[in-house]
């Protein structure tokens, strides 16, 4: 996975239009388009088709969760200046660093994560609002960040049999925070020898990335072998760790089962990135631009906010773009998912904690908004995002660039109660002709996002706004 950069479709305009929503299909940005082609992902496993919710009780906490965290990590972070996995490339149609994958895997004789400390920042990402977070137990660089009895390439063989994932595991249990494992079928490692290290394919290139006339043959039951050692491993995850709330596949071509994947963990949530149907529909990079039916997710990368590995020049996202991009989604009844990419030494980027603390001090008076609520008429009938909590509860969201009143089209009562939830004031609010016309002070706003709380005394919102996508 990768972007080259990190980009909010913050269109959100006072006069009820979001530019974005006319558009038709740009569910990715070229660069993860190119990605997906390259792991045997099509349109139908990265988009909007092909989605059907897991119903045992224990996966309907998804659609409520609103936040999530994710978290890439592995050898790239030593260099700094490359992208996970994807760094091995020469000549790619994106802006990344290259580093021939000879040179790239002997990173991993670097790598001393001695700082990975998961009990502290899964704290602090709880306090932020996140309510799941999805770590990557391998990616396509084949790296196990688990002591895998399949494969040669990990923590077993580098870093003394030192478990990763049980201890990124035992901290999400200690803070209540959901459990998801990233892992990637498509494997790098083992299939080296075999890959054309070029992706622009105009010419055939080695592991040092040395042109060569041609790639060798593969060996008899070289694909079978890698199809094995891939499915051993999933069920490695799936039956050392206890109960596992998401798999986040990354490409595959039905390795393992969903079946089977359900029969290990009946309430677990599949995404639809290994050929199977899924139970959500996803964006990478970028936001939706027309509203979905179902679970849907947005993953972006945030710490840095180009690449999804840490990087030590890129760009880091501030807690408002979050809280922002946030917002849209939860308008929209999807989650998104915030990248951060650990430092080589385990810690989390400044930055990052810096935005979380920020985000936590937001998700004390205003979290109430976009967790455990539902999708609203946004932008149908109101300007700005809207979600909705029961027939009696609306909450409106005033984005920074918004001087306008807040404007709901479609209600025809009075609210009971309009509260500023930062700060408890109460605000103005008319009705007239249908319409529910919201005013916050200037003197009462702030730099984020501010979210006003409309109750009723009994149910009177439209039944068309209690049955958004």
């Amino acid at each position: 996975m990768n972007i080259h950069r990190y980009s909010i479709p913050l269109l959100v305009s006072c006069l009820g239009i979001w530019a974005g929503v006319s558009a038709s299909f740009a569910q990715n940005t070229p660069e993860a388009q190119a990605q997906h082609k390259i792991l045997g992902q099509n349109a139908s496993q990265a988009g909007f088709a092909q989605s059907r919710p897991n119903t045992h009780p224990n996966a309907q906490w998804f659609p409520k969760a609103g936040l999530g965290l994710f978290v890439h990590f592995g050898i790239a972070s030593v260099h700094g200046g490359i992208d996970l996995s994807w760094g091995m490339y020469a000549n790619k149609s994106w802006e990344d660093g290259e580093l021939a994958p000879e040179k790239y895997w002997a990173l991993a004789d670097q790598w001393n994560p001695k700082h990975f400390n998961p009990d502290q920042w899964v704290k602090l990402a709880a306090e932020a609002g996140f309510q799941y977070i999805v770590f990557t137990t391998k990616h396509h660089d084949g790296y196990t960040m688990w002591p895998s009895r399949y494969g040669n390439l990990g923590v077993r063989q580098k870093l003394d049999s030192r478990d990763l994932v049980r201890e990124f595991v035992d901290a999400c249990r200690k803070y209540r925070v959901k459990i998801g494992l990233y892992y990637s079928p498509p494997d790098w490692y083992f299939d080296a020898p075999y890959m054309n290290w070029d992706y622009s394919g105009r010419q055939v290139l080695n592991t040092r990335h040395q042109p060569i006339d041609r790639l060798p043959a593969k060996p008899a039951g070289h694909d079978q072998k890698r199809r094995d050692m891939v499915a051993n491993q999933v069920r490695e995850l799936l039956t050392q760790y206890g109960h596992i709330d998401i798999m986040w596949f990354d490409g595959g071509q039905g390795e393992i089962s969903n079946e089977e994947v359900r029969r290990l963990q009946p309430g677990i949530i599949i995404n639809r990135r290994n050929g199977e149907i899924g139970d959500f529909g996803d964006s990478e990079g970028c936001l939706p631009t027309k509203k979905f039916k179902g679970w849907f997710e947005t993953n972006d990368p945030c710490w840095p906010n180009r690449w999804w590995t840490y990087s030590t020049s890129d760009r880091m996202a501030t807690a408002g773009e979050v809280i922002e991009n946030l917002v849209i989604m939860r308008s929209w009844g999807g989650n998104y998912l915030a990248n951060v990419g650990p430092m080589p030494d385990g810690n989390m980027p400044p930055e990052a904690l810096q935005a979380w603390r920020e985000m936590a001090q937001w998700m004390k008076h205003s979290g109430e908004s976009v967790i455990d609520v539902q999708a609203g008429p946004f932008p149908e009938q109101s300007n700005q995002p809207v979600t909705i909590k029961n027939p009696q509860t609306l909450y409106a969201h005033a984005f920074p660039n918004c001087h306008q009143p807040i404007v709901i089209r479609g209600i025809s009562a009075a609210p009971a109660r309009a509260i500023l939830l930062r700060t408890g004031d109460s605000i103005p609010v008319r009705i007239d002709q249908d319409t529910l016309t919201i005013s916050i002070p200037p003197a009462l706003r702030s730099r984020l996002v501010d979210t006003v709380k409309l109750e009723w005394d009994h149910a009177s919102l439209p039944p068309s706004f209690l049955a958004q996508p």
